[in-house]
C-alpha cells in the first residue's frame, strides 16, 4: 500500500528538448444531405410495352432504361459519409494515449509501485536508491509509450520512477515526467512488506564489495588537518564526514527476438594423404624415363649441304665461278646502292631470315614459332567494387560467398548499415612468360624454328640473317682504273685487277643435325640423356568424399557442407530461449548521494562549522584516490572486486 505525500510540481521549459506540436482538431463541415429528387428523374424511366400475339397465348415484354447520373450521385454521397466515418475513427485511435500529466503520473505510479514489489528490485541499504527510467520500461513492455494531451512523446531520458529506503518497510517512491518541454514530480510514502513478516523464511542476498581508483587534477591543496574547500581551507575541528550513498540504475530484465541464421553452404578442408614409394627413380622435368635411363627429345633439323662447278671456266668461289682480267684506267667511282661495299667495288647486301616451323604455328608479326594450350582459370584477390546500404536486420552472412564478401563502413542514423563491397573475379593465367591471347596461351621455342634464305640469299653461320653479293655501282671521278662490263676492280691503281662471278652449278644434298646439346642418333633422332635420380617420391590423394585440387605438395582436399539454420543471440549476456533472447536484468552504479546539509566530495559526505579559514596552496598535481561500494552484482564496468562480501 501507498499513500501520497504533497507531490511537487514544476512547470517549466525545457530548452534540452524541441518538441513539434500537433493540435489534432476535427474539423466538421456540414453538408447539404438534402438531394433534389425531382418527379423528371422518375419519368424519364421509360416504360416500353411490347405485346407479342401468338396463336396460342399472348406475352408482354418490359423493357425499362436505368437513370444512371441518380445512381452516380448516392454513390458519391456513399463516399463521402465512409470518408467521414473513417477519419473520425482514425483520429479517435490516434489520440487514444494522448493523456494528462496526472493521469500520465497516475500510471507510472502503479507501473513503479508493481515493479518494485520484487525485493530484489528494492534498495537493500537504507537511504540508498535505485531508478528506473521510463526508457527501460517501455522496452521491457512494463508501460507503453506515453504521451500528452497536445501529442507531445513523453522523454524516453528524463522521465523515470525512483525508491529511496527510509526503513526496513518504508520507502519514497519519487515520479519525474518529462513531456513537451514541461516536467511534473510527485513523492509517495510506499510500504513493502518485510521478508520477517511474512512466513516463509527470509532470503539473503549477497553484496559485493566493489573499488576503483580515480584520478583528479588538484588546482589547489591544504595542510593536515583542513580540508579543500574553493580556493580556501577550512579546519577539520567541527567537521563530519560519513560515506556517501550510493544511486544505481535498474534495467528490467528483456525478452526479445532471436537472430536467424540461415543455412549456407561451407566447405570443409581435409589433410591429404600422403604415399611415399621409396628408391623410384626420377627424372627432372621434360625427361622420360627409359631402360634406367632419363632421354628428352626434339624434332630434328635439316641443313642443306651445296656444292658447285664451273662447267664454263673459272674458278670456283662459293656458289659462284671467278673470272679475272686486266683493269683499265677510268675516271668512274665505285658504290653500293644498298648494302655496304666490300673489296673495293662488291656491295654485301643482307635481310630476315625466313622462317618454317617444325612444330606449332608461325606468328608472322614476331617471325617466330608457337604451340598452344588452353589458359587456367584463377581466383583474383579481393577487389574493391563500391560501396552498399542494407537495414541492420539483414542478415549479411547470406549475401556472402568465395567471391563476394562486405566489411562495416558506417552506422547510420537512419537504421541502416553501410557496407565496403569486395569481390574476386576469375582470370586466365598462362605458365611463365608464356602469353594470353583470350584463352589460349602461346607458348614461343626457337627448338621449333627452320630458319632459311630465299633466292641467292645465304644463311649466315649464327643463322641470325640471309646475306649477298651484288656489284658496285660507278660515278664519275677525276680519273680511274676500271674493269670491262660485268667485271668488278679488286685494288687501286695500277695494282688493280678485274673479276666477275658466273653462278656456279648447284649440287644440294640434306644433312640431319640436331640443337646444341642433343646428339644425334643412327635413326636421325634428336634426343639429350642424363642419369636418373634415386627420389624416395610422395604420392598426395584425398580422403573418400572429398575433392582434389593441385599437386604434390600443393595438393588441397575439400567438400561442400550444407550448414542448418539456427537462431542465435547478437548480446553476450543474453540467453536464447527457442526464438527469444532472454537479457538479464543489470544494475548499475551512476552516482553518489549526501543527505541535506551535507557536501559531497568524491564518495564522502562532508558537514562542517569551521570558522578557521585559510588560504589554499596553489599547484598543479594528479592525485589518486580509491573509492568503494557495495554492490549487488560483481561486475560493474569500470569496478573491480575487492574478494569482500557481506549479506542483508
Amino acid at each position: 500500500m501507498y499513500e501520497e505525500k504533497e507531490p511537487t510540481k514544476k512547470n517549466k521549459k525545457e530548452s534540452k528538448f524541441i518538441f513539434k506540436e500537433s493540435n489534432g482538431k476535427i474539423k466538421k463541415e456540414k453538408r447539404d444531405k438534402t438531394a433534389k429528387t425531382n418527379d423528371t428523374a422518375i419519368k424519364n424511366q421509360e416504360v416500353a410495352t411490347t405485346e407479342v400475339t401468338d396463336t396460342k397465348k399472348s406475352k408482354k415484354i418490359l423493357s425499362i432504361k436505368a437513370d444512371w447520373i441518380s445512381i452516380l450521385i448516392k454513390f458519391a454521397i456513399f463516399l463521402v459519409f465512409a470518408f467521414i466515418i473513417i477519419f473520425i475513427v482514425t483520429r479517435i485511435q490516434m489520440n487514444s494515449n494522448k493523456k494528462s500529466f496526472t493521469e500520465n503520473m497516475e500510471t507510472m505510479k502503479e507501473v513503479a509501485y508493481n515493479y518494485y514489489k520484487e525485493e530484489e528490485n528494492r534498495p537493500y541499504e537504507i537511504n540508498e536508491e535505485v531508478i528506473l527510467l521510463l526508457k527501460d520500461m517501455i522496452e521491457t513492455n512494463l508501460i507503453k509509450e506515453l504521451k500528452d494531451k497536445e501529442g507531445n512523446v513523453c522523454s524516453y531520458e528524463y522521465s523515470y520512477a525512483s525508491l529511496i529506503k527510509k526503513t526496513d518497510t518504508n520507502y519514497d517512491l519519487n515520479i519525474y515526467l518529462s513531456c513537451g518541454g514541461e516536467a511534473q514530480e510527485a513523492t509517495y510514502s510506499v510500504t513493502y512488506a518485510s521478508p520477517n513478516d511474512t512466513d516463509s523464511p527470509s532470503e539473503v542476498t549477497v553484496l559485493y564489495e566493489l573499488k576503483r581508483v580515480v584520478t583528479t587534477k588538484e588546482e589547489y591543496t591544504c595542510p593536515e588537518g583542513y580540508i579543500k574547500n574553493g580556493r580556501y581551507c577550512l579546519s577539520t575541528n567541527n567537521t563530519e564526514i560519513i560515506s556517501a550513498t550510493p544511486i544505481y540504475r535498474v534495467t528490467p530484465e528483456k525478452n526479445v527476438k532471436a537472430k536467424y541464421k540461415g543455412s549456407d553452404t561451407e566447405y570443409e578442408y581435409a589433410e591429404p594423404i600422403i604415399v611415399t614409394n621409396e628408391n623410384n627413380l626420377k627424372c627432372p622435368n621434360g625427361y622420360t624415363l627409359q631402360n634406367g635411363t632419363c632421354i628428352k627429345e626434339t624434332p630434328t633439323k635439316y641443313r642443306s649441304n651445296t656444292t658447285y662447278t664451273c662447267p664454263n671456266g673459272g674458278t670456283p668461289s662459293g656458289s659462284r665461278c671467278l673470272f679475272t682480267t686486266s683493269t683499265n684506267y677510268s675516271n668512274r667511282k665505285a658504290y653500293c646502292q644498298r648494302g655496304t661495299l666490300i673489296n673495293g667495288d662488291e656491295c654485301y647486301v643482307t635481310k630476315d631470315y625466313s622462317l618454317k616451323c617444325l612444330t606449332g604455328k608461325k606468328d608472322s608479326s614476331r617471325n617466330a614459332c608457337y604451340t598452344t594450350y588452353t589458359a587456367s582459370k584463377e581466383l583474383s584477390d579481393w577487389l574493391f567494387d563500391g560501396k552498399v546500404k542494407y537495414s541492420e536486420n539483414k542478415d549479411i552472412n547470406k549475401l556472402e560467398s568465395d567471391t563476394v564478401r562486405y566489411e562495416v563502413d558506417t552506422y547510420n542514423d537512419n537504421g541502416t548499415i553501410t557496407y565496403r563491397k569486395y569481390i574476386r573475379k576469375y582470370v586466365k593465367v598462362c605458365d611463365g612468360d608464356d602469353t594470353l591471347s583470350g584463352s589460349i596461351c602461346k607458348h614461343y621455342d626457337e627448338a621449333y624454328e627452320q630458319r632459311y634464305c630465299t633466292g641467292n640469299y645465304s644463311l649466315t653461320s649464327d643463322e641470325s640473317e640471309c646475306y649477298t653479293y651484288e656489284e658496285a655501282s660507278y660515278k664519275r671521278t677525276d680519273g680511274n682504273y676500271t674493269c670491262p662490263d660485268g667485271y668488278r676492280k679488286r685494288g687501286s691503281g695500277e695494282d688493280a685487277t678485274c673479276y666477275r662471278y658466273e653462278n656456279a652449278t648447284k649440287v644440294t644434298a640434306k644433312t640431319p643435325y640436331c640443337a646444341s646439346g642433343y646428339d644425334l642418333t643412327s635413326d636421325n633422332r634428336c634426343v639429350k640423356t642424363t642419369s636418373p635420380i634415386i627420389d624416395d617420391e610422395e604420392s598426395y590423394t584425398c580422403p573418400e568424399g572429398y575433392t582434389k585440387r593441385g599437386s604434390g605438395s600443393s595438393t588441397v582436399c575439400y567438400k561442400k557442407t550444407k550448414t542448418e539454420s539456427y537462431y542465435y543471440c547478437s548480446n553476450s549476456e543474453a540467453t536464447l530461449n527457442g526464438t527469444r533472447c532472454i537479457i538479464p536484468s543489470k544494475t548499475e552504479f551512476i552516482a553518489y548521494r549526501c543527505p541535506n546539509g551535507y557536501d559531497l566530495s568524491g564518495n564522502q559526505c562532508i558537514k562542517t562549522n569551521a570558522t578557521e579559514r585559510i588560504l589554499a596552496t596553489e599547484n598543479d598535481t594528479t592525485t589518486a584516490t580509491e573509492e568503494k561500494i557495495w554492490s549487488k552484482t560483481k561486475d560493474l564496468e569500470g569496478w573491480t572486486w575487492t574478494g569482500n562480501t557481506k549479506e542483508v
